[in-house]
């Protein structure tokens, strides 16, 4: 029964866009019984009829990665009780009131501008090698990396603890299961694992004896004020550059959309070029005007109530 709910509650999610594919064929006086239901009618309500087709095309707007928490069944119970609802909101009239047919239209002129951005600049804007590898040379040196090292950590409480984890060490016993029995530190659970640290980004004490370990070696105890540190060294990577390889999918996610967006002023630009258009503001201003005229009017009603009572 949970997991029932947990699959309608996602369902919903996509509610609104359906709904608004059904509202685009609405603006243009097409129902879905006007539309071609030459195919086997999968449901019919009302007399309206869902044909397998139309009902395909439904859940291929879903993207595929939301398919595996939901089924086909669900997507038809939901189109059901949606078209329901638009029979009733038909029969109340609510196409004809001027208000939710500017709601309509907004909702649609919406959908179709987000097409157009699709179809001319997003399917069309791309990065070129050379674009990537040109940004990359003239700012180099925002992909320096520091120094870094991936170790283990022990940390404990009292110098005896300490001692006596460094002995067990000597002894042959296994870093990473001495830091989950006997750490205090966030790490234990991982085994003392740390990940990697760039040189800087700890305590100068702890880099001191840390950065100049080899992979495999283990540091002294360094002890600082809540407790006794212990580090195993795994790998070293120099300080340097970081490779294109390494950061071109970064500068592909911080160009692109600067990108696009170029594309888009571009694109703006021409079509208001190519395009005739004549502004009215006086109207703009007038409108203002009766704005504040009857606010006024109404403040001084409101007063003159006041002082009758």
């Amino acid at each position: 029964m949970i997991e029932k709910q947990k699959k309608l509650s996602v369902v919903t999610v996509f509610l609104c866009a359906i709904l608004l594919f059904f509202m685009s064929f609405s603006l243009q006086g097409i129902s879905l019984q006007e539309q071609d239901d030459s195919g086997e009618p999968l449901v019919i309500i009302n007399g309206e009829i869902i044909t397998v087709e139309k009902f395909e095309q439904f859940w291929n707007m879903i993207p595929d990665n939301y398919k595996v928490e939901l089924n086909k069944e669900d997507i038809l119970d939901q189109l059901i009780t949606q078209t329901l609802l638009i029979q009733k909101a038909d029969e109340l009239n609510l196409r004809e009131d001027p208000e939710i047919a500017f709601q309509v239209k907004s909702a649609v002129d919406q959908i179709l501008i987000q097409a157009l951005l699709e179809k001319e600049i997003i399917e069309e804007t791309r990065l070129s090698d050379e674009d990537i590898e040109l940004y990359y040379e003239e700012n180099k040196e925002d992909y320096w990396q520091e120094e870094e090292i991936h170790a283990l950590n022990i940390l404990v409480e009292t110098e005896e603890e300490a001692e006596d984890i460094v002995k067990k060490l000597e002894e042959g016993e296994d870093f990473s299961k001495l830091a989950e029995d006997a750490s205090i530190a966030s790490s234990a659970s991982e085994g003392g694992d740390i990940g990697f640290i760039s040189k800087g980004t700890l305590r100068s004490e702890i880099e001191e004896q840390l950065f100049i370990l080899n992979p495999g070696e283990i540091s002294e105890i360094i002890p600082i004020e809540n407790g006794f540190h212990i580090f195993k060294v795994l790998e070293k990577k120099p300080s340097g550059y970081l490779e294109l390889a390494e950061v071109r999918g970064e500068l592909e996610e911080q160009l692109l959309p600067a990108r696009q967006q170029e594309a888009f002023d571009q694109y703006l630009k021409d079509i208001e070029d190519q395009a005739t258009i004549e502004k009215n503001i006086s109207l703009l201003n007038e409108k203002e005007e009766e704005i504040v005229e009857d606010e006024a009017a109404t403040e001084e009603t409101a007063e003159e109530e006041k002082e009758e009572n």
